[in-house]
């Protein structure tokens, strides 16, 4: 038992050292790698708590359960998720980061075509996936704007069932990294969309990279918002950050972007293929003219990511 409760204390000091670490998210990559890793420490909180109430360290639990409450309201529009319209969407958007060197074609063909979405956003796109889909795909996504890359990670194509009012490929911050920007009409309504994948924010160059990437992006879709205040903007992909790092509430703050109506748990992202070594890494945000009344995560289909569907309302 005293062996356990050594164990114990060694743990509560590590998990109360990357809690805190997270204060500092916006500072390091190390310290925002924590913060993405908000759920695992939370888990590991719970695990430990469990074996304080066993031995009786109250004291320790007592640690424990201060570091549960420093981490609880990251975790409060998942516990306690405001009320959203009922009905069935308006639109619905799928975003999937399909990994480039996946040759599973036709599982990700039919995850795709199974999302039933009105526009669907394609990551690391590559020349043959991007062939692959011009057969039963293309009869129905018929619009397209692609750049498709074999060689990396960041190939990109954006497909509709409705016609692009405009389609066209744009950068931030990095000329080898493809974001497609488009213009449609659903539901009578005009409708901008932009589809994007940002670097892995690991080592120092990562983490500046990623930051940029998403402060130019926060910066174009107030652009949309100030010429154009009645048209919302979607934005959809792999930004490679999870909610529970403040650098994503000051991306959704910067670009006006409305937080999700109960974000979801449940990983797109997935190291192994257990819940505790999962990330939510990929999403569909948009301007508040949009409610989400639906949210989807798929299943494998090759890559170490899911496919990722919701639903919206004007």
């Amino acid at each position: 038992m005293r062996r356990l409760s050594t164990l114990l204390s060694v743990a509560t000091v590590a998990l109360a050292i990357v809690s805190l670490a997270t204060l500092a998210a916006r500072h390091h990559w190390l310290t925002d790698i924590c913060a993405n890793l908000r759920v695992q420490w939370v888990i590991g909180l719970l695990a430990v708590a469990c074996g304080s109430v066993v031995t009786k360290s109250w004291r320790l639990f007592s640690v424990q359960i201060m570091l549960l409450i420093f981490h609880a309201p990251w975790f409060a529009v998942v516990l306690f998720p405001d009320e959203t319209p009922t009905g069935p969407p308006q639109m619905t958007f799928a975003t999937a980061n399909v990994l480039t060197a996946n040759r599973r074609y036709d599982e990700i063909e039919a995850q795709l075509l199974a999302s039933n979405a009105d526009v669907v956003a394609v990551l690391e796109l590559s020349t043959p996936l991007r062939d692959h889909l011009q057969g039963r795909f293309a009869e129905q996504y018929p619009y397209s704007r692609e750049s498709p890359q074999n060689g990396g990670n960041f190939g990109i194509g954006l497909y509709s069932r409705v016609p692009f009012q405009s389609a066209e490929i744009d950068y931030f911050n990095d000329a080898r990294i493809a974001s497609v920007i488009a213009r449609v009409n659903l539901q009578d309504s005009e409708l901008v969309i932009i589809a994007t994948h940002t670097r892995p924010p690991v080592g120092a160059g990562g983490f500046a990279h990623r930051n940029r990437h998403l402060r130019m992006l926060a910066d174009r879709v107030q652009e949309f918002r100030k010429a154009e205040p009645d048209v919302p903007v979607v934005v959809m992909g792999d930004l490679n950050l999870t909610p529970w790092s403040p650098v994503f509430a000051d991306f959704a703050e910067r670009a006006g972007l409305a937080p999700s109506r109960g974000r979801e748990l449940t990983p797109t992202w997935y190291r192994f293929p257990l819940f505790p070594f999962g990330l939510v890494l990929d999403h569909v945000l948009a301007t508040p003219d949009l409610t989400r009344v639906d949210y989807q995560v798929g299943s494998d289909m090759g890559s170490d990511h899911r496919i990722v569907t919701t639903g919206w309302k004007f």
